[in-house]
């Protein structure tokens, strides 16, 4: 939803391309399946080349600037989730619609489901945004490496959601501190329309500088964020460091417990409210 300076639109490494690499340097002639298996676990390479291959592969699971990742969701048995409807880097809508560029994150949710911080954060802005199909609520959450338990790469990432209903987000203040699992709103429709479908609009960012973050106004006269040290990623990356992606690029969703002890949990829990059959 936002133009930031380094949003070049080149493509990164197709996953087939970085297993092709992954073959050449460890001299195997694997499979197209188990290259994929190869790429997620490392489990044929020196000790000298496997850093390199590691950043080869969390590059390709990132999706720098609306590249696809092939990730796919992957729901707990045992909770019913608020589904995911349209992916990250995606051309096709969820009503089988073309769209007009790739998406920039992902959609989720059904009217009224709540929407929850999927780690703790700081709110950087609430606001009125408008994308094309009115005025609709937005929220852009502050999240340092250490809230998301991380020792190294960026020292910032933004988490961002739209299509939501103002009056339900203008509660939330500027520089509050919010934990991960609280609520922050529900899922509504953009721009407030019944001719959309309902959906939450979830977007990721990796951040360098959260101090040159700026605001603008667009044609429609509402705000719009540019960071030229931000870089969008794909949202089930941060989904997924937890438990690690399958060879399959499965994420495995990880739910929002309120009893668990997330002092080590690595990256995003889920920003849906999943729940358990019998809850209310």
């Amino acid at each position: 939803m936002v133009l930031t300076g380094s949003q070049s639109f080149r493509m990164p490494e197709k996953w087939l391309n970085v297993a092709a690499v992954f073959v050449v340097v460890s001299g195997t002639g694997a499979s197209t399946h188990e290259m994929r298996a190869c790429e997620l676990c490392l489990w044929d390479v020196t000790a000298e080349t496997r850093p390199m291959q590691a950043t080869a592969v969390e590059k390709s699971l990132k999706g720098y600037d609306m590249a696809s990742t092939g990730l796919q969701p992957s729901y707990p048995r045992h909770y019913a989730c608020p589904p995911l409807t349209s992916l990250y880097a995606s051309w096709i809508d969820v009503d089988g619609t073309r769209r007009k560029e790739r998406h920039s994150g992902v959609d989720a949710g059904r009217l009224g489901d709540p929407i929850l911080a999927p780690a703790p954060a700081k709110v950087r802005r609430v606001w009125v945004a408008d994308w094309g199909e009115g005025h609709e609520g937005a929220v852009l959450l502050l999240h340092t490496r250490e809230d998301l338990n991380l020792t190294d790469g960026p020292k910032f990432y933004y988490s961002e959601f739209d299509h939501l209903k103002y009056s339900d987000v203008s509660n939330l203040k500027e520089g509050q501190r919010i934990e991960r699992g609280e609520r922050i709103g529900h899922v509504f429709r953009p721009g407030g329309k019944t001719i959309y479908l309902p959906e939450v609009h979830f977007e990721v960012y990796e951040v360098d500088d959260d101090k040159v973050l700026a605001w603008r106004v667009n044609a429609r006269g509402t705000e719009f964020f540019v960071n030229p040290t931000s870089r969008l990623i794909d949202p089930l990356y941060l989904l997924s460091l937890e438990v690690r992606p399958n060879a399959h690029l499965e994420a495995s969703i990880q739910p929002f417990e309120a009893k668990r002890d997330y002092s080590g949990f690595k990256g995003f829990t889920y920003f849906l409210e999943c729940r358990k059959p019998g809850d209310r």
